[in-house]
């Protein structure tokens, strides 16, 4: 895996200690560099700075300092890949940029991830996710609750980040030669939205969304293919419409959603959850429980795959163990032993 990759890590917050925490996940040594008072998230969302910084280790450096900005020299000369999340301008002043950092190491990785990349009119325009999810999907601002959601945009950047990382530094082993990666959240917010784009207009999806049971609980229809839409008839006894030929292909369901949304509604509404999940199993239908906590079979599924309670599982999975997060600067004496200033 990446045993042999030495990360620096010089995020805060969420979309680049994602990304090294994903590197970590593969078997990366990771070291997380934390200014004298620490990743904001450590106060922010200490659940949060704890499942996605396990395992690494922690010093702390003032990079406004010379000192501080010899010992990440140090650190640089004997690590593969820098990852920071700085907005453009500010690598430069802490003597942590591209530019000064390939001299000391050629063969190295950079990546930074920002709000907006480091080109563009909003190049130091302070961001966070949901800033760009509304860029990508107008709905979202339109719909806040003013709460905090899946940042999608952050850990998408972070993902992206990751894999950038390690094909670069791939090349790197082969060629010697290092690289500057660019990687913007705003990018992932664009790019996700256009694979697949928001329906944000038109009467929606016909058999797709949550709809309340006989027993008050939602569960979640995702029909879209013609031989789920046949499988669904049978299932809650629609005959007339399982021989229907104006609706065995999706465009013709898709020119009467309401008629199609409001018989289904109603044929679930008579139906207990539990019933509706055993059509859902006997008719191999996409119909899941909104929420996991309604079906014991749905958190067995969850727990199996080592979610249990607040735990983070990385998504690929390794025999590598794990550690708990680092408290902040604790491998300051570890990891400097034998530097020496300029001085």
């Amino acid at each position: 895996m990446l045993r042999d990759m030495k990360v620096i890590d010089l995020s805060q917050q969420l979309p680049g200690p994602y990304a090294s925490m994903l590197l970590h996940d593969l078997g990366a040594h990771v070291i997380k560099v934390e200014p004298t008072t620490g990743d904001p998230a450590r106060e922010l969302d200490p659940p949060m700075f704890d499942r996605i910084n396990r395992g690494k280790k922690s010093v702390v450096l003032d990079l406004k300092s010379p000192v501080g900005q010899q010992q990440l020299h140090w650190l640089v000369a004997r690590s593969d890949v820098v990852l920071e999340g700085f907005r453009p301008g500010a690598t430069s002043r802490l003597s942590a940029d591209w530019a000064t950092l390939k001299e000391i190491n050629p063969s190295l990785v950079y990546c930074s991830l920002t709000g907006f990349g480091n080109s563009g009119p909003h190049l130091r325009t302070p961001v966070h996710d949901m800033n760009l999810q509304s860029w990508g999907d107008p709905s979202v601002a339109e719909h806040s609750s003013g709460r905090i959601g899946v940042p999608w945009v952050d850990l998408g950047a972070g993902t992206s980040a990751a894999l950038a990382i390690v094909a670069a530094w791939h090349r790197s082993l082969t060629t010697g030669t290092g690289a500057f990666l660019d990687i913007a959240m705003m990018d992932t917010a664009i790019m996700w939205t256009r694979v697949k784009q928001p329906d944000l207009g038109g009467d929606g999806e016909p058999t797709y969304g949550v709809f309340p049971t006989a027993d008050g609980v939602g569960v979640v229809v995702a029909i879209l293919e013609d031989h789920f839409w046949l499988r669904l008839c049978v299932a809650l006894g629609w005959e007339d419409w399982r021989h229907d030929s104006s609706l065995f292909s999706y465009a013709d369901r898709k020119a009467r959603p309401q008629e199609i949304r409001d018989r289904l509604s109603e044929s679930l509404s008579r139906i207990p959850v539990q019933k509706v999940l055993d059509l859902s199993g006997e008719h191999d239908l996409p119909i899941t429980v909104a929420d996991a906590r309604n079906d014991p079979r749905a958190m067995e599924q969850i727990e199996m795959r080592g979610f249990r309670e607040s735990t983070l599982v990385s998504p690929v999975r390794t025999s590598i163990e794990r550690e708990g997060p680092p408290a902040l600067g604790a491998d300051n004496a570890a990891v400097f032993e034998g530097f020496t200033t300029d001085a």
